[in-house]
């Protein structure tokens, strides 16, 4: 709790002292709350996706200034649709997952690659979700895009 109280007492220090400055620093405390609370595989991922985000907010906003996109805003909904699709299509395999390896009694009921290939299986894993993560954002640009 004291952790908690010190993380929202530099928050507001911070918010309060930078207002002129052409960035308002912040320390939110949520994201130290999940920073805390989340394991460090899940830690290392959400700053990976803000960057994300933060890149394709960044080519709405030039899309709409230059004209190929009618509205930034609505250009970014789309793309905050997309990564929510992710999320929970991640979480509902991960129950249908759990599903299957209680009704099996296997770990690796859905293990499709051979016991040595587990390092390899790990990158092709990678690999295959950021292709999936590039298509998905792709497909948010074209759905924005005015048509030339």
């Amino acid at each position: 709790m004291l952790i908690g109280i010190v993380v929202i007492i530099v928050d507001e220090v911070l918010s309060r002292t930078t207002k002129a400055r052409p960035r308002r620093l912040a320390l939110p405390p949520l994201a130290v709350g999940m920073g805390m609370y989340l394991p460090v595989s899940l830690t290392l991922i959400i700053p990976l996706g803000a960057l994300i985000g933060w890149l394709y907010n960044r080519w709405a906003d030039r899309a709409a200034m230059s004209g190929k996109v009618k509205d930034a805003t609505n250009a970014k909904r789309v793309g905050v649709l997309g990564a929510t699709g992710l999320i929970v299509g991640e979480s509902l395999f991960g129950v249908v997952n759990a599903g299957i390896i209680a009704a099996t009694g296997d770990s690796e009921a859905l293990g499709i690659m051979p016991d040595g290939w587990a390092d390899a299986s790990q990158w092709a894993g990678a690999v295959i979700f950021a292709l999936i993560i590039v298509l998905v954002y792709r497909w948010s640009q074209r759905r924005v895009q005015v048509d030339a």
